[in-house]
């Protein structure tokens, strides 16, 4: 190959840069490093930043090498300050998307962000947003209400993230039937193997959609 073409040809071949942001226990961010060890989602998940100390999640970034951040709501007086410590975490690592993990603060799309930053949530949006994707609303909370609410079918919901809180418009949805039987632990289970597969294919998709969101 001529000496001319190998920074292109790197250029267009190296993974995707991807910063991964969480609050909890990193089951979303060890099933994407599942699918990336398999070769089927073509991203290298440059840095990982928890909301939360101490959480499972670190852990699983340290074990896979990842550098790690925390960055708490506590000492940032709005969503503002704390959406520029979120940034500022992230920046040395150039990601071109970030992706949301089980993250529960809200983070404002700064200017240049916007299409950048992706979210799943574990109900159908924008079905239950009046009452399994507010405030407070995550985990077995969301499973909590969708069987209250007396529904039939739940799922989850890859959505881009806007300024307003779980309203950014989906990308794709799976649908799960709620069984007579089910408790807020036997759904969420259900819901949660169905999101191992959702978010690698929303992701692959939307990147192979926007080949402009690659950084140089």
């Amino acid at each position: 190959m001529p000496v001319g073409n190998v920074g292109t040809d790197v250029a267009t071949t190296r993974p995707w840069r991807v910063a991964v942001l969480l609050s909890g226990a990193g089951r979303t961010l060890e099933n994407l490093l599942r699918v990336i060890a398999r070769g089927e989602l073509p991203i290298e998940i440059v840095t990982v930043v928890s909301s939360v100390n101490g959480v499972r999640g670190l852990d699983v970034a340290a074990e896979a090498g990842i550098p790690a951040s925390v960055v708490t709501r506590k000492g940032h007086p709005d969503v503002a300050s704390y959406s520029q410590a979120l940034y500022d975490a992230i920046a040395p690592y150039a990601p071109d998307l970030v992706v949301m993990a089980g993250f529960l603060r809200q983070m404002l799309v700064f200017p240049g962000w916007e299409g950048r930053i992706l979210n799943i949530h574990p109900a159908l949006l924008p079905q239950a947003a009046s009452y399994a994707a507010g405030k407070g609303m995550f985990g077995e909370r969301v499973h909590a209400a969708v069987i209250a609410h007396g529904d039939t079918i739940s799922g989850a919901t890859v959505h881009l993230v806007t300024d307003s809180y779980d309203e950014g418009p989906p990308l794709m949805t799976v649908e799960v039937p709620v069984l007579p039987d089910d408790t807020p632990t036997t759904l969420g289970t259900r819901v949660f193997m169905e999101e191992c597969v959702l978010y690698p294919e929303v992701i692959r998709q939307y990147l192979a959609a926007h080949p402009e969101l690659k950084r140089d």
